[in-house]
């Protein structure tokens, strides 16, 4: 019986000394001052649509000077959310070590397609269906879509188009084109062929080709997978064979099951 009071006893003072030592750490890490600030970016290309300066200086403006502050005065969480609203970043993580280092991890968005509105508007739809502004420093090299489109970026700034899509109630051609330009992305051969996209009077899209002067009236964006499919078929086995990609002024996939070819 007294044996098993030492164990427990033992326990217990084992127990208090590791939360003591934690609770001491914690202490030391709280009145550690903040050193330096460690930004790093990650992006898929060469291009920056945010720097780490212009994070460090969003940081300032919203904390003040982080650098010489206690880490327990940091408000990581709040730091974290402000970076997220950004229109160029996706994505943030903030943390910092008992070094000093206060580490900035920021993921940005991937422009898929640049929209140019009637009004030559421009701006961005991300890989996730965001808009993102034009960077006064870098362009990416993607797809675009032009011609009679209404929709400006200030109304839209806040929407997501994935999440549009089954939404009814809003009215919009961008849930359309994230539809169509997500397609032609995702798949290789119809990214190299197709660099751009025009929309109609009509509201409906013609593909402008790499290969070839015609244009491929595309109509909306349903039945993807199949229009695409013949158009595959006619590259391949029409025009791959025959050599004449240049005969045509126009390829219609409007219509279901067939594709109507208008010679120049």
């Amino acid at each position: 019986m007294l044996k098993k009071v030492m164990d427990i006893l033992l326990w217990i003072l084992l127990l208090g000394g590791v939360i003591g030592l934690t609770g001491f750490a914690e202490t030391e890490r709280n009145h550690t001052l903040c050193k330096q600030i460690d930004v790093k970016i990650m992006q898929n290309d060469s291009a920056f649509f945010i720097t780490p300066a212009e994070i460090r200086a969003l940081i300032s403006a919203q904390q003040g000077e982080v650098t010489k502050k206690s880490l327990d005065k940091i408000d990581v969480k709040a730091m974290e959310e402000m970076l997220k609203s950004n229109a160029y970043i996706d994505n943030a993580q903030v943390f910092a070590t008992p070094d000093g280092v206060l580490h900035v991890s920021v993921a940005q968005k991937k422009p898929m397609v640049r929209v140019i509105s009637a009004g030559n508007e421009s701006y961005y739809l991300d890989t996730k269906g965001n808009l993102m502004p034009l960077s006064p420093d870098f362009t990416a090299l993607v797809m675009v879509v032009n011609g009679k489109i209404k929709e400006p970026y200030a109304r839209f700034s806040k929407n997501n188009m994935e999440a549009m899509q089954g939404d009814t109630s809003v009215h919009s051609l961008l849930p359309s084109i994230y539809k169509l330009s997500g397609f032609i992305y995702h798949n290789p051969v119809w990214k190299a062929l197709i660099p751009e996209i025009y929309v109609d009077s009509a509201q409906e899209f013609c593909l402008i080709p790499r290969v070839g002067n015609q244009r491929i009236i595309f109509g909306d964006s349903t039945n993807m997978q199949q229009k695409f499919a013949r158009l595959w078929v006619l590259y391949r086995d029409g025009f791959g064979y025959a050599g004449k990609w240049n005969d045509y002024s126009q390829i219609n996939l409007k219509y279901n099951h067939q594709i109507v070819c208008t010679k120049k």
